[in-house]
């Protein structure tokens, strides 16, 4: 197998082991902490006696806590959007009241914790929604170890949080790779738009777990980020399908992102001018995510009806399949449960997100791959198979480039008695007389220029401008190198060249082959003086 072919595969199997890493993480995470979660013994749910509408729309839950036991310290529930104060004997224990201020007029999402102990008979907890939207949201009241149900909460969410946190992970790591790799690889722009669909997926989900919720105080996080990326995720999703599954209908898919970024705009509008905050405006946002829903899973039907059966179509068909169950089931849950209502989608996505990715990364290998062999031909091309040097073909090449001829030097040189070597000792042992040659030219000059062996025995190196040589210098260094080749090796042949040099002039010199003819005619004046010396 060729060494290429072994990278791609070894990248490919190595792709395959990051994704089963990250699945086997979420399933380990979850079934590790089902497995830990146990609701503390003393820890129950509790009515209250009694249900008050007040006038102000609030509502008073009365509590009656003597039939408690002594280990119940705590006293717990849930609420969002909701400012709550609790009393005991008239004076105020707990209060949860500070809103966004400008940025917002809701308190947000909180978890409750007050103390009590057996001192307190009765308490008081009062209610006021922020928006009419959350009036009637049912709110479960626990008693228990305030340590306990903090911690049963947070271990319980935790599978949650991993998995919104594996798919920040996946979505920067694409928006980089992109970046990084766009010039390079010449890659489609889907990978940076789902980059950004999963990264606005991913805050959103990571936003809405009860570990930020326990965690996190600020209001801004709390309730306006998570809105935003639910409005920000609608171009990003159209346009990754659009250029992954190559719709052609353009019109919808500028039609469907006017109307997202105007819905942005003008529900911003509305939330910061206290007309209608974001929560109470969120089934339009909700229509709008439905709405590009649609238009991807039209356009993968279309392109099944068409019988366009393309790998990426049927990756399409898997996960959108699994990814709209999980929404669906997490909308009907957002309205019946308390606490982070998203329970199954983010885990549906992850495996969606990382197909989708699987399948964007296989395409770029494949990329790779057919430039790797295109650069392997051109490669061939322009190589000499027996020294390894440039052939004539890469000096024609870069003799037509007209390229830069300021201060060029061309190194012109001729290995001597070539023909009586072939004659003597056969075609093999002048192959190896060439090789010789080459090898003792090129580690002469080749760090400086190119080195092409342009005839049988005639080799050429082009110094370019910026290079600081002493040509009189190398030209000793290399005469050096062939004597002491002659007397260190082994060889049938004595080793013998001729070489000669010419630096650019403005003034005879019109292109590079005229700087190459003038070395060429200083390495026969050396071939020719070498042959009178040695008689």
């Amino acid at each position: 197998m060729a060494k290429g072919a072994k990278k791609t595969c070894y990248c490919d199997k190595l792709n395959k082991a990051l994704i089963g890493i990250c699945l086997a993480a979420v399933i380990v995470c979850y079934l590790f902490t089902v497995s830990q979660y146990k609701t503390d013994a003393f820890t129950q749910v509790i009515e209250p006696y009694a249900t008050v509408n007040l006038d102000d729309g609030s509502t008073e839950y009365l509590f009656d806590l003597r039939k408690l036991d002594y280990k119940y310290s705590g006293f717990m529930f849930y609420t969002s959007h909701k400012k709550v104060e609790v009393y005991n004997g008239g004076n105020m224990i707990y209060s949860f009241t500070q809103t966004g201020g400008i940025w917002s007029s809701s308190t947000g999402s909180a978890y409750h914790f007050v103390d009590i102990n057996e001192r307190m008979t009765n308490i008081a907890v009062i209610v006021t929604p922020i928006y009419d939207v959350v009036a009637d949201d049912e709110i479960l009241f626990q008693v228990g170890s305030s340590y306990n149900m903090y911690n049963d909460i947070m271990v319980k969410s935790m599978p949650r949080f991993v998995a919104s946190m594996l798919i920040l992970i996946i979505s920067i790591s694409l928006i980089v790779y992109y970046h990084f790799m766009k010039k390079k690889l010449e890659i489609g722009e889907e990978i940076i738009y789902l980059g950004y669909f999963a990264l606005f997926i991913g805050l959103w989900t990571f936003m809405e777990t009860d570990v930020i919720t326990l965690i996190f105080k600020n209001k801004i996080v709390e309730v306006v980020v998570p809105y935003l990326c639910l409005m920000f995720v609608i171009p990003p999703f159209v346009l990754f399908f659009h250029c992954y599954l190559k719709f052609k209908n353009e019109w919808i898919k500028n039609i469907i992102i006017t109307m997202s970024s105007l819905e942005l705009i003008v529900l911003s509008f509305l939330h910061f001018t206290k007309i209608a905050e974001y929560r109470e405006t969120l089934p339009y946002v909700h229509l709008m995510i439905f709405i590009a829903t649609i238009y991807v899973v039209v356009g993968v039907v279309i392109k099944m009806i068409n019988k366009n059966y393309t790998r990426r179509v049927e990756v399409c068909v898997v996960g959108l399949t699994l990814f709209a169950f999980g929404v669906i089931f997490d909308i009907v849950s957002y309205y019946k449960r308390i606490g982070d209502s998203d329970q199954l989608g983010r885990y549906l996505f992850l495996v969606f997100l990382v197909l989708l990715a699987w399948d964007l990364l296989k395409g770029t290998y494949e990329f790779i791959e057919k430039g790797r062999r295109a650069k392997q031909l051109e490669l061939f091309a322009l190589t000499d198979s027996m020294t390894g040097l440039l052939n004539r073909n890469a000096f024609e090449t870069y003799a037509n480039s007209n390229g830069e001829l300021e201060d060029l030097v061309a190194i012109v040189a001729d290995a001597n008695g070539l023909k009586e070597c072939n004659d003597t000792h056969g075609h093999d042992v002048g192959d190896e007389y060439i090789t010789v040659v080459a090898d003792i030219f090129s580690s002469t000059f080749g760090k400086y220029g190119d080195c092409y062996r342009t005839g049988g025995d005639e080799f050429c190196c082009i110094i370019p401008s910026g290079k600081d040589i002493n040509i009189e210098r190398l030209k000793k260094l290399f005469l050096a190198k062939v004597y002491t080749e002659n007397v260190e090796g082994d060889y049938k042949f004595n080793i013998g060249v001729a070489i000669g040099f010419a630096s650019y002039a403005p003034s005879i010199d019109s292109n590079l082959r005229s700087v190459v003819k003038r070395a060429d005619s200083a390495m026969y004046a050396n071939k020719r003086a070498s042959k009178m010396a040695s008689s």
